[in-house]
């Protein structure tokens, strides 16, 4: 299915180590789809397989129909991928207008900088705030930053490494509401890994619970909220 995510008993050890077992699911556009689960568990561990930053075991992962292993084809595919990391991974000797048009620093400067300056209002910034370091940003502004210079190039594919990790009850909510709002508009399929599972609850149709690098339940929000199991229970 187009800008679909598909994922296929997946598994990934490092010796004896299991990091993910027998992993299975897809994200469709439109259903914003979230992993959440205990530390350790594997999270992130999946979203780095799916841009293919960490080679997996057995299985198979596909982005549009192709797969990370076909690596000609595929590395097309990474470049219809946004991807915001939990340590946001800004440059922090480089203006937040070149982070955010890092992709495209080849380009004309005041093309670059009046283009940077939209996706600024667009994650609720200043335009002011171009010409700051990412040194003189607080935590919910290189959030934003970070989630800018992951649509600049209009991705298809939207993939979140905890975007609120430090944030206080009301930043969370304003990243989770920037998020979803920019995947509407662009028409993104989002995959998003969260350990706040309150706030995620409010903004996400379907959850994948990971325990012990395995999927212990998957299914819609409203299933969610019925604690179907004991692990789900605690994480609520």
């Amino acid at each position: 299915m187009y800008n679909t995510i598909y994922l296929d008993k997946v598994n990934l050890h490092f010796e004896e180590k299991k990091v993910l077992h027998n992993i299975s699911f897809e994200v469709k556009p439109n259903i914003p789809k979230c992993i959440v689960g205990k530390g350790l568990s594997g999270k992130s561990t999946i979203l780095k397989s799916i841009i293919g930053l960490i080679k997996i075991s057995s299985g198979q992962i596909k982005v549009n129909n192709i797969s990370v292993e076909d690596k000609k084809e595929f590395n097309e595919v990474v470049n219809s991928i946004g991807m915001v990391f939990e340590k946001d991974a800004l440059f922090d000797s480089m203006k937040v207008w070149e982070n955010i048009m890092f992709k495209s620093l080849n380009n004309d400067r005041t093309f670059l900088i009046k283009e940077s300056q939209k996706l600024l209002k667009k994650v609720g910034l200043n335009v002011r705030d171009a010409f700051l370091y990412p040194s003189e940003l607080s935590g919910g502004m290189r959030k934003r930053v970070a989630i800018a210079r992951a649509i600049s190039h209009k991705p298809k594919f939207l993939l979140l490494d905890e975007p609120t990790a430090g944030l206080d009850p009301v930043k969370t909510n304003m990243i989770f509401n920037i998020i979803s709002n920019l995947c509407k508009e662009f028409n993104i399929t989002m995959l998003t890994v969260s350990s706040d599972v309150k706030s995620a609850l409010k903004h996400f149709k379907e959850f994948i619970v990971l325990d012990e690098a395995k999927i212990h339940w998957q299914g819609s929000r409203k299933e969610f909220l019925k604690k179907p199991t004991l692990l789900i229970k605690e994480l609520l």
